[in-house]
Order: C-alpha cells, then structure tokens, then sequence
C-alpha cells in the first residue's frame, strides 16, 4: 500500500510512472483472477486504492488544491517518528452529576394485561 506522503514526493513524470505501473499490475491481477491462479484477491481492491491515491496527488496538482500538502509530506515527522501519546485520563465527574446518575428511575412495567389495556 502507497502512502500519500511518500506520493506528494514524488514529481509530475514519477507520479506518471508509477500510475502506469499501477495499471499494468491491475490488468494482470485480473487476469490472474480470471484465470483462477490469484493467490490473494484482496490484491485487487488495494491495486485500484493505490491508483487512486496517485490519480488524487495528480489532479491536487493540476489544480493547486492542496499546495501546503507538499512541503508538509516533506517537512513533518512520519508517525513512526512521534512519541506514544500518554495514557488518557479520565477527569472526575462533579459531585452533583454523579448523585444524579446514581438516582435514575426505573422504567414502569405493567404486570398483567389489564393493566396494559387500561394505559391504552
């Protein structure tokens, strides 16, 4: 699986090649399919993903829809870079709101059938 940071990268003739590329292993994953010598089929779905990261990198391009997108690919830490986030902690409800969750009602349920038709 491609990344899109790795993709922003890349430049204009790269991105073509790749797509290329891209495209030549989607016809022959599905001729393998066809065929029934495709090991893994899930190949396919991941292929036409890939290609479709590329085609968004292209047309960000074309139309400068994301230029910052660029030099943040380039310049920010890749996640494997950050620190683990410290655990979460779970602040303390104030008093008056853990008493009220502590006095819910219980729910009405009628004990026979008379007295059902009579609500009714």
């Amino acid at each position: 699986m491609l990344k899109t940071r790795d993709l922003r990268l890349l430049d204009g003739e790269e991105l073509e090649d790749k797509l290329r590329e891209l495209k030549e292993t989607l016809f022959n994953l599905r001729f393998q399919h066809a065929t029934g010598q495709l090991d893994n089929p899930m190949r396919i779905g991941e292929t036409r993903r890939d290609i479709a990261r590329v085609c968004t990198v292209i047309t960000e391009r074309k139309y400068s829809i994301h230029p910052d997108a660029f030099e943040e690919a380039i310049f920010a830490p890749r996640r494997e870079e950050l620190e683990e986030p410290e655990e979460m902690v779970e602040e303390e409800l104030p008093e008056e709101l853990v008493e009220e969750e502590m006095e819910l009602e219980e729910p009405i349920v009628p004990e026979s059938e008379e007295q059902l038709e009579e609500e009714v």
